[in-house]
């Protein structure tokens, strides 16, 4: 096979002519298009990074302030919570103060019902008693109360031993000896006890008498705040303080029962 050199040098010129022209004409414009697309995708590379770092940065704005928000709601929520425990205590502390104070004027209104309640027994109590006691000495003795009962503070007054008789008229000494009785003394009682008195304590010892109604029943021979004799009083004192106890354990089972 020969070969056309003609041909060859002719195509291959050809060939020379169209690279040319091409790069004359068409790689530039084909190399400018190419750079201006890189650039574009570039450029959109740049904008989408840059969008992913503001949403990266969105996101950790929108998480701070979601722990922010977290924290201030733990802090709110402890606050609130110590807040109403304060109140809680508060308000038991003033529950336990409304309680005690409550009570305690239950505690005062029944010990006053209960003084007024002995206040009253006691006075029923002395009067029948004493109008007992009356009926039954003047029957047992055949003689007057007042007698019977001035016969027990003269016989009183003859056991004193001497220390006690020697304190009744040094207290005497400075202001008269005070008789004092329930009921008024009979003239006969006066001098039959005036005269014991001197006999224990002297006769130089002035000796008084009154009539008082803090004795329920009986005879009370005062000198300087010391007393002697015989009266209802101690059995009613007996009596009260028996019955004090008596409503205390009443009382005190009530509010057990109330309280258990």
């Amino acid at each position: 096979m020969t070969i056309d050199w003609l041909t060859v040098g002719a195509q291959a010129l050809n060939f020379l002519v169209l690279v040319w022209l091409l790069k004359r004409f068409l790689y530039g414009r084909v190399v400018r298009a190419m750079d201006r697309r890189e650039a574009a995708i570039a450029e959109r590379i740049r904008a989408a990074d840059a969008r992913m770092v503001e949403a990266e940065a969105e996101a950790r704005r929108h998480r701070e302030a979601r722990e922010g928000l977290e924290a201030q709601r733990e802090r709110l929520l402890k606050r609130a919570r110590e807040e109403a425990d304060d109140l809680r205590r508060t308000l038991d502390d003033e529950v336990r103060g409304e309680l005690a104070e409550a009570r305690a004027r239950w505690r005062a209104e029944l010990e006053r019902e209960q003084a007024v309640f002995l206040q009253d027994v006691r006075r029923q109590v002395a009067t029948h008693f004493e109008t007992l006691a009356r009926r039954a000495l003047a029957e047992l003795a055949d003689a007057e109360l007042e007698a019977q009962m001035a016969r027990v503070l003269i016989e009183r007054l003859g056991r004193l031993d001497p220390e006690r008789k020697d304190d009744l008229a040094r207290r005497a000494s400075g202001e008269p000896l005070l008789v004092r009785s329930a009921f008024e003394l009979p003239v006969a009682v006066r001098r039959a006890l005036t005269a014991a008195i001197h006999d224990a304590v002297g006769k130089e010892v002035a000796v008084t008498y009154e009539r008082t109604d803090e004795l329920a029943c009986g005879l009370e021979l005062r000198a300087g705040g010391q007393s002697l004799g015989w009266s209802l009083d101690g059995h009613l004192d007996a009596l009260e303080r028996r019955l004090a106890e008596g409503l205390a354990r009443v009382a005190g089972g009530g509010r057990g029962d109330a309280h258990p």
